[in-house]
């Protein structure tokens, strides 16, 4: 089999990778604190090759006595960068919607008592007077403790240090926090999105430290991501993919083309 049709199936694997990312990133378009993805790659040829030698060596004593079709793919998606930069934030004028401007993150925490980081900031009271984000999972204040409030409407206040106050009785602060030195570089190696603008901390040795981020009651931040250089994206790899199938499907045919002038020679 010709070598090309394992450089246009490498290919062809990371332009669907990548389609899958972008669609992906354009369905949470309209998602409160979404964080736009883009698909990472490495070179994985050059390490095959190190490891493994190279095809013409597979006779030798010395020699590995594995060559896979897997073992001559040239790229591997390695990882999703996600880019933390803040979407805009727009005015509901609904007491429980928080934003964060600049950076950090609310806690939330599920039944287990699994906890994460999210910055999607629309909240809301259970029967029983805590705060809950949209999936149902309780808020945490600053002491990791879900947060709880008077079911009696009126007079909720969010400052901009997270305190949160009904009339002159101040009830506690919202946990505002933030990974490491919140550079993106730490937090892409911390955080991993596990759905619904969830992101779960990973790195067992990532320090959570107090967030330098404002708190603005009223608003929704939305997500950074932008539609038109999403969808140019989208259309860039679907073509590159297309063009991967194609040489496949060429060399496919070469290959076919090979056997059959073979066979009419030997007859």
């Amino acid at each position: 089999m010709a070598n090309g049709i394992y450089v246009a199936s490498s290919g062809s694997k990371a332009r669907l990778e990548q389609l899958e990312t972008t669609s992906h990133t354009l369905a949470n378009l309209m998602t409160a604190g979404f964080k736009r993805q883009e698909a990472v790659y490495r070179e994985v040829h050059n390490e095959v090759h190190q490891h493994l030698g190279s095809p013409d060596q597979a006779q030798g004593v010395r020699l590995p006595n594995r060559f896979l079709p897997e073992d001559r793919i040239n790229t591997s998606i390695d990882d999703r960068y996600t880019y933390w930069s803040q979407g805009i934030l727009d005015e509901t004028g609904n007491v429980l919607d928080i934003a964060i401007e600049g950076k950090g993150f609310f806690k939330v925490q599920d039944a287990n008592g699994n906890q994460f980081l999210t910055r999607h900031g629309r909240f809301q009271l259970d029967e029983q007077g805590f705060v809950t984000n949209q999936s149902g999972l309780q808020v945490l204040d600053s002491s990791d403790r879900p947060l709880r409030l008077p079911l009696a409407d009126g007079g909720l206040s969010v400052g901009y240090d997270g305190r949160v106050s009904v009339g002159e009785t101040q009830l506690g602060a919202l946990a505002l926090v933030d990974v490491g030195d919140g550079s993106n570089a730490t937090l892409n190696g911390a955080l991993t999105l596990v759905g619904e603008s969830l992101y779960r901390v990973d790195d067992p040795n990532a320090v959570e430290r107090k967030a330098t981020g404002l708190v603005r009651q009223g608003f929704m931040e939305g997500s950074n991501v932008n539609a038109v250089k999403e969808m140019v994206s989208l259309l860039s790899s679907s073509r590159l993919f297309e063009y991967s199938q194609k040489a496949m499907q060429n060399m496919a045919d070469m290959d076919n083309q090979a056997v059959r002038d073979v066979s009419r020679l030997q007859g």
